[in-house]
């Protein structure tokens, strides 16, 4: 019984840390940011047009940084939910476009 607790230590040990809390600190207040700064801009009277934008852009920044620290797809063995989760980011993305461009 001794030897299952050694096995499960060393596994342990030796498994890769998900980050440190320094980073998921730092991410989460990067992400609070952008959250007010997109508040500010609809709150400033911005034009809709100039607003909207920026605000999409903020939002994919967000959704980028949460995906891969949060979610920890910049570890190794993620590729393969990586790509589907880009893939359907795509699809989506071609989805918007063709919604927007159709007559």
């Amino acid at each position: 019984m001794s030897n299952m607790s050694t096995e499960t230590q060393d596994r342990v040990q030796h498994e890769p840390s998900h980050g440190s809390v320094r980073v998921h600190v730092i991410s989460f207040a990067i992400m609070i940011v952008l959250t007010v700064v997109a508040f500010v801009l609809v709150g400033a009277g911005i034009a809709p047009a100039m607003v909207v934008p920026v605000i999409l852009a903020l939002a994919v920044i967000q959704v980028v940084l949460q995906l891969y620290d949060f979610m920890h797809l910049k570890e190794r063995g993620h590729s393969f939910p990586t790509l589907f989760i880009t893939s359907g980011a795509l699809f989506g993305l071609i989805f918007i476009v063709v919604m927007v461009l159709w007559p």
